[in-house]
């Protein structure tokens, strides 16, 4: 996917809501049978969000996917997560799109180490992108993850 196809915006939870809450509940509630009370928690008003938006014409844009970067803690790492894309929109890079989104902010704010529990089906895109498995498998929201962590700059 090119980026004339596919835009990745960054955006708070104000602007983000409206466009990643129906991505997020198609993939994690309805698909994945995650319960909806655990799928919204208090990390999203503090993170930034990465929207996938497609089409060639910006004015009439369809949401494709999203992921949130949480803000960096006290000792320089920061955390990604809700990552989805809808699956009419899957292997086709958006993904990417949106990893190398939320990971150039990272970078942006001096982020040490970036954590995730990917779902384990999704590890693999996870190394590709030079994350680390760190620990066992277990299971989180009744779904396998592991977790897994990038280190993006060498401490001083």
């Amino acid at each position: 996917m090119s980026e004339a196809d596919c835009r990745v915006e960054l955006l708070d939870w104000g602007q983000a809501m409206a466009l990643a809450r129906p991505v997020r509940e198609t993939v994690f509630v309805s698909e994945q049978k995650v319960p909806i009370e655990l799928e919204w928690d208090e990390w999203d008003e503090a993170s930034v969000h990465a929207i996938a938006l497609l089409g060639p014409d910006f004015r009439k844009m369809n949401v494709a996917g999203t992921g949130r970067l949480l803000p960096t803690a006290p000792d320089g790492s920061a955390r990604l997560g809700r990552m989805a894309v809808l699956s009419q929109c899957r292997a086709k890079g958006i993904g990417q799109l949106i990893l190398n989104a939320l990971l150039a902010e990272a970078r942006r704010r001096n982020v040490r180490r970036i954590d995730i529990h990917a779902q384990l089906y999704a590890a693999d895109f996870y190394r590709r992108a030079g994350f680390m498995q760190e620990g066992d498998v277990f299971d989180e929201a009744g779904i396998p993850h592991i977790a897994m962590s990038l280190k993006l700059i060498s401490p001083a």
